[in-house]
């Protein structure tokens, strides 16, 4: 039986800090175009000068949103073991990857379909809508599902993109979808005058469209026609599926975790302001850090895709070396983001303040508190990169353990220090939070590092 032939030979060239760039440039760019996607939405149903609409749509969209973002999980499994794959330069293995990860994607979008319903109506329950949101709220959300496969097997695409270290391809997806997006629904709305409708129908299509351009794309690449020679063979594993659900399930409640960690945030908020009789002046001063805090979190989150598709690439290969070379330029890339994050912020951070609310309790406040702005990417430096090293790596349980120790530190954090400092003490427990992901991850990092399994490298083969 002859070895099938590498689907490339990526994973022998040296880790440099021009390939660390490469990847992670195109993953911070598609990064910030996401936001924009519930932006446009708000702005088109905007023009129509109709009360209810816009706040509906809002939170609608965000809804929508954050649902899908606790799904995510496919995203992370699929990319980690895709780059652990690609490491091993396993063609066979690489396919089962993509193909069970589309099987969850299909079955998970038609159990959404079946489920919405129940999920509505619990959802109604709980949160009780405004009378003038509630009708917008139930045609978008009643529409905006159906795209749920599409965005599902987006998730499994652009893991799979990420672990080959393709993220300019992700990039050319994510913005092919969203402009789609946006034009789509604007025709929809501002020409056969849909309103609400048109723009959840905008997003449907555009979803569908990405997942069509997504598909051309593999299939010119030859990607498609391989997978059904490869893949099909490795995908019943039973280990292997066991493995995946294990590692998907540590992810969601991961998810979970950091969900809960953000409500933790904004109730303490509201707290402040029911205390002081504040009229919403410290949750909206929340929101509008969070904007701020969103920006270098996105530059973070780049560097940590880098890490995850090198990491990941260098547990496949069995070569500690790659590992620990991956770990030193991601976290030197972060610090540097860092340093221009922090002097972008410092010097023209108090001036796009008075861009983003005109509310003066809100923007004095803002102003306060713009230090740990300024410096939040140093304390986050620990913490996302190692997500993404231990992300290639799948220590999804190392993952999980890291985020619930910041819950439980940030809790106590905001218990002890909110009544005593107020909105300072609310964001020295972000801090905490960060820090104390870091510290777990840290302390776990040697294992990880032993557990990467020693195999002669290509070359060495070569050379023999």
């Amino acid at each position: 039986m002859t070895q099938q032939q590498p689907l490339s030979s990526k994973a022998l060239r040296p880790i440099t800090h021009g390939r660390v760039v490469a990847v992670a440039f195109p993953a911070f760019l598609s990064g910030i175009t996401e936001p924009l996607l519930s932006l446009a939405d708000v702005a088109i149903v905007g023009q129509l000068e109709t009360a209810g609409l816009q706040g509906g749509v809002a939170l609608a969209s965000q809804i929508f949103t954050f649902t899908f973002w606790t799904l995510g999980f496919l995203r992370l499994s699929t990319g980690g073991y895709t780059a652990q794959a690609f490491g091993e330069q396993n063609e066979q293995r690489l396919f089962a990857v993509l193909w069970r990860g589309l099987i969850i994607a299909g079955v998970g979008g038609a159990l959404l379909w079946l489920l919405a319903p129940l999920f509505w109506f619990g959802l109604n329950s709980v949160m009780g809508w405004q009378t003038d949101l509630r009708p917008s709220v139930e045609t978008y959300l009643g529409i905006r599902i159906w795209a749920a496969p599409a965005v599902l097997f987006s998730f499994v695409c652009f893991g799979w993109l990420v672990g080959h270290q393709r993220t300019g391809v992700v990039l050319l997806l994510q913005a092919f979808i969203n402009l789609t997006n946006i034009a789509v629904s604007a025709w929809l709305v501002l020409v056969l005058d849909m309103g609400v409708a048109g723009v959840a129908l905008g997003s449907v299509i555009a979803s569908y469209a990405g997942v069509a351009l997504g598909g051309l794309i593999l299939l010119r690449l030859g990607i498609i026609g391989r997978a059904g020679r490869s893949g099909l063979d490795g995908i019943w594993q039973r280990a292997d599926w066991l493995k995946l659900f294990s590692t998907n399930t540590n992810f969601f409640l991961r998810s979970l975790a950091i969900a809960v960690a953000f409500l933790v945030l904004f109730k303490a908020a509201d707290w402040l302001d029911q205390r002081g009789g504040l009229d919403g002046v410290s949750t909206d001063t929340l929101a509008v850090l969070w904007q701020m805090f969103g920006l270098i979190v996105y530059g973070m989150d780049a560097f940590a895709v880098a890490a995850e598709a090198f990491s990941g690439e260098a547990v496949g290969a069995g070569r500690r070396d790659r590992l620990l070379r991956s770990t030193r330029l991601v976290v030197f890339w972060s610090l540097v983001s860092s340093v221009i994050a922090a002097v972008i912020f410092a010097t023209a951070g108090s001036g796009a303040l008075a861009y983003i609310t005109k509310l003066p309790d809100v923007l004095a406040l803002s102003r306060e508190l713009m230090p740990y702005i300024y410096f939040s990417g140093f304390y986050m430096t620990a913490a996302f990169m190692l997500d993404g090293i231990f992300l290639g790596a799948t220590r999804a349980g190392d993952m999980r353990d890291s985020v619930i120790a910041g819950l439980v530190v940030q809790t106590a954090l905001v218990l002890v220090l909110v009544p005593w400092l107020g909105m300072h003490g609310l964001l020295i427990s972000v801090v905490g939070f960060m820090k104390a992901r870091g510290v777990v991850l840290m302390l776990r990092y040697p294992a990880l590092v032993a557990s990467v399994s020693e195999r002669a490298s290509p070359e060495t083969k070569a050379s023999a």
